[in-house]
């Protein structure tokens, strides 16, 4: 793969590297600005940041926002997460109208190659397990992985063909196959547009609404009103209409900076940093058991809101 791309698949202390999470997602044909919005980045929140200012973000006090870079390349842009795995997911619902592809580097859980086209996921596999590719047509990279060195057959993989060594670098060479791009790292790594990023405001598949301790999905609309009756938000201004809309059969849009738009960021937030402090040494004490069981009410509270509002996308 060369020395260029080792950043790739690179581990802390061995230079230069992204970390054994990152994502990387190309668009075609759309700014930085666009290419954040896509995948759900909050306008009040652009500002030119570095990765290194994602581990600043990652505390209490600010919520553990999960952040993106937008780097602009010709007529590409990538944004990248440190630490993230949302464009991996997003990759259909980012390519309407253009063309994405991402690839997904997850040390601890299962890392993915996606390529989508105007909201199709036309391919995707695990760089790792390349002869397992799935989509509406799995084979469409295949002459370019062959290309860079992919091994793209159940038999190489049983007779010890390494997909493993250099997984990330090679995706990325199949990236620039597709693109005719490649970041280099110190540009993914420098100044960039950035955004944090709340893919809820996204047209992205949802999960069913769901309770804790109760066995398969329940019913949207009534668990929405049974969770803002219980934590008394049942007057959290534009939610009854949004309800009253969806008895009526229509569709409903929570932009991010609606009032109802504003009230699911900061419950979305709430979950977050109750979830986040549990592994947070410096604030697990800076919020209490009543007030982590509440925090994380109010997320399963947006859980059922997106999929009241939107049951087409539901998954």
């Amino acid at each position: 793969m060369g020395d260029d791309l080792a950043w790739a698949d690179a581990s802390p202390g061995e230079g230069q590297v992204l970390d054994e999470i990152f994502c990387l997602t190309f668009v075609r044909g759309v700014d930085a600005a666009e290419a954040l919005r896509r995948m759900g980045g909050m306008p009040d929140t652009v500002a030119t940041r570095t990765s290194s200012d994602h581990w600043k973000l990652h505390n209490f006090d600010d919520g553990y926002p999960e952040t993106a870079l937008a780097l602009p390349l010709g007529t590409w842009t990538v944004v990248f997460e440190p630490s993230g795995f949302n464009g991996s997911s997003l990759t259909p619902v980012v390519s309407r109208g253009t063309e994405v592809v991402s690839v997904l580097r997850h040390d601890y859980a299962t890392p993915s190659f996606d390529y989508a086209v105007d909201g199709e996921l036309i391919t995707t596999f695990d760089p790792t397990f390349p002869a397992h590719r799935y989509g509406a047509d799995p084979d469409r990279l295949l002459p370019r992985m062959l290309d860079v060195g992919f091994g793209i057959t159940e038999d190489e993989e049983d007779d010890g063909f390494d997909n493993f060594d250099g997984a990330f670098g090679r995706s990325l060479r199949l990236i620039e196959q597709v693109t005719g791009v490649l970041p280099a790292f110190e540009a993914l790594t420098g100044p960039l547009t950035s955004a944090y990023l709340e893919p809820w405001f996204t047209e992205a598949h949802r999960r069913p609404a769901g309770r804790p301790g109760h066995d398969g999905p329940v019913d949207a609309l009534a668990e929405v009103r049974r969770l803002s009756s219980l934590h008394g938000l049942s007057d959290t201004p534009g939610l009854a209409d949004a309800l009253a809309a969806v008895e009526r059969g229509e569709q409903v849009t929570a932009t991010p900076d609606s009032p109802l738009g504003r009230h699911v960021r900061t419950w979305l937030t709430d979950s977050r940093r109750a979830s986040w402090s549990l592994n947070d040494h410096s604030a697990r004490h800076r919020i209490n058991e009543t007030e982590r069981r509440r925090a994380f009410e109010l997320g399963w509270l947006t859980v059922a809101l997106g999929a009241a509002i939107r049951p087409d996308l539901v998954r």
